[in-house]
């Protein structure tokens, strides 16, 4: 246990001379070390294969336009690869597509409720970055979370080393040192440092994150942090896998030097993101088919596929859990071909369901509060977003009509919770409750989504998600829900999917692979090391 030991006197050290700023330059220098560097590498390229090939003509359809099938179909079309992308909805982006409504006779854009564009998505940013998008994004002011007390906890300034972060969090009074010092405690928190894709899953995919968080003991300060930062898979800690939270805790908080900040669109998303995505993939040759749901694949005869009639060499599948498992479960020759992968699709499971709800209403909140707020949510409630400050149409609106324009996220709706009255109903109450002010509001319009169509990231449900290369040659699966070697999740996950995907069509006719990057792919207290001590201990 002794190198135990040593790493909580080098943080204890951290702790102590936080302030001296020769000192916590060394320990930033230190855990970057131990990390192997925050910015790794996962597929390099090989610069001896072409990038493109003119001599034979390959036809690739890509079955959904969220991030998972805007990233292959980009990718592949600016190889020359001929694609077309299909998509039920009649807007792009999936759940970051918007479409447009009508409140007080002017046009408003609504969109999912997904903002935070984080720093280490090194993937997604590096496709936004060329095409100029995240020009126009600006950083959040503040990651406050207001706790169910009204006391707020704010996290923007805090320093973004990994493991020194949490250190800072005891320094400024988020935990006290004599509440993580059992060794109860202490355990299970290292076990937040100790990430390793294979051993994390085989040790914690089976225990709820509520279970994790009773036999750490945490306090009750730190578990505020916690029970926010989990909800944002959806799920309630009861019904959500640890090691799936461990791996999102491991990218978000302790792979890198990003801190919590993220960065947003300034504007609306059909102007500041779709709107040049799309051009971007019909200047690049992609047929684009909105608002044209796919009923199943066939097998093709001169080709491997056919869909609708036309026949395609490759099928990437980067539709959400419902469709995906409505296309597969519509197409019994892949039943056959691979009986265990139609079974594992046919297993999954979409959390029970999240809700987003605009309002443009008569009033505002009290000043001094950022853009986006968290809250620790009482049944329903768990963000606010004050949306009459990102786009113009709604400070527009704000400009005619007075008040504000509010958005209210539920990341896992309680099973109890039924209707859209009930709903809308409880939002209300928890909404005044933290914001008293509010009381009393007058709403002018309203734009409500339900949705049940986010992963369910429950224990056990990692074994049925598919890889996405498939046991049926040619069918490739993308999407935030698909399994990936790579620790990371939400938009990146998906996004990087559809470039595995591609890659996996590029080695087929041996192309250039799409380089990937990921977050140093093992926490600071290495597996190894973990053996070492086990061995040690025993």
């Amino acid at each position: 246990m002794w190198k135990i030991a040593v790493v909580l006197a080098i943080l204890g050290a951290a702790w102590l001379a936080m302030r001296r700023g020769a000192i916590q330059r060394l320990g930033r220098r230190w855990v970057e070390r131990r990390l192997g560097g925050y910015h790794h590498a996962a597929v390099e390229v090989d610069a001896r294969l072409p990038r493109s090939t003119d001599a034979v003509s390959h036809r690739v359809a890509v079955i959904g336009a969220g991030l998972g099938g805007i990233g292959a179909a980009s990718a592949l079309a600016e190889r020359g690869i001929k694609v077309t992308l299909i998509e039920r909805n009649h807007y792009l982006g999936g759940k970051i597509g918007a479409w447009k409504t009508q409140v007080d006779g002017a046009t408003q854009t609504v969109e999912h409720g997904f903002h935070a564009f984080f720093r280490q998505y090194y993937n997604l940013n590096r496709f936004l970055d060329r095409l100029g998008l995240r020009k126009s994004f600006r950083e959040i002011e503040d990651y406050l979370i207001i706790d169910a007390q009204g006391q707020e906890l704010s996290f923007g300034d805090i320093e973004a080393a990994p493991a020194l972060n949490i250190v800072e969090l005891g320094r400024r009074g988020f935990y006290r040192w004599r509440d993580i010092l059992p060794k109860t405690t202490r355990d299970r928190l290292l076990m937040l440092l100790r990430f390793d894709m294979e051993q994390t899953y085989a040790e914690l995919d089976d225990v709820t994150f509520g279970q994790f968080c009773d036999d750490a003991a945490l306090p009750d300060e730190l578990r505020v942090s916690f029970r926010t930062f989990a909800r944002a898979f959806f799920s309630d800690e009861a019904d959500l896998s640890t090691a799936d939270v461990v791996r999102a805790f491991h990218f978000y908080y302790l792979s890198h030097d990003h801190g919590l900040m993220y960065d947003y669109p300034a504007g609306d998303y059909d102007a500041t993101l779709l709107g040049p995505i799309r051009m971007h993939l019909e200047t690049n040759g992609v047929e684009l088919r909105l608002g044209t749901p796919v009923s199943g694949i066939e097998p093709g005869e001169n080709r491997r596929f056919r869909i609708d009639g036309e026949e395609y060499d490759f099928v990437v599948l980067a539709a959400d859990i419902p469709g995906a498992q409505k296309v597969i479960g519509s197409s019994p020759w892949i039943s056959r071909a691979a009986p265990e992968f139609a079974e594992s699709i046919q297993s999954l499971r979409t959390s029970h369901g999240y809700a987003v709800w605009r309002i443009w209403v008569d009033r505002d909140v009290r000043p001094g509060l950022p853009t986006f707020i968290n809250v620790d949510r009482k049944r329903v409630l768990d963000s606010v977003t004050l949306y009459h400050r990102i786009t113009d149409e709604a400070r527009d609106w704000v400009g005619e009509h007075g008040g504000a324009v509010l958005e209210l996220h539920s990341y896992a709706l309680p099973k109890d919770i039924g209707d859209d009255a009930q709903v809308r109903r409880v939002f209300l109450e928890e909404l005044e409750h933290y914001f008293p002010e509010l009381a009393g509001l007058q709403i002018s319009a309203e734009a409500l989504q339900i949705k049940n169509d986010f992963p369910a990231f429950a224990p056990g449900q990692r074994k049925h998600r598919p890889a996405p290369e498939t046991p049926v040659d040619g069918l490739l699966m993308a999407g935030d829900w698909v399994r990936l070697p790579f620790p990371m999740t939400h938009m990146e996950a998906a996004f990087t999917s559809g470039l595995v995907c591609a890659n996996a069509i590029f080695e087929a006719l041996g192309l250039q692979a799409e380089p990937i990057h990921t977050v140093a792919p093992r926490g600071l207290v290495q597996p190894n090391a973990r053996r070492r001590l086990e061995d040690e201990a025993a």
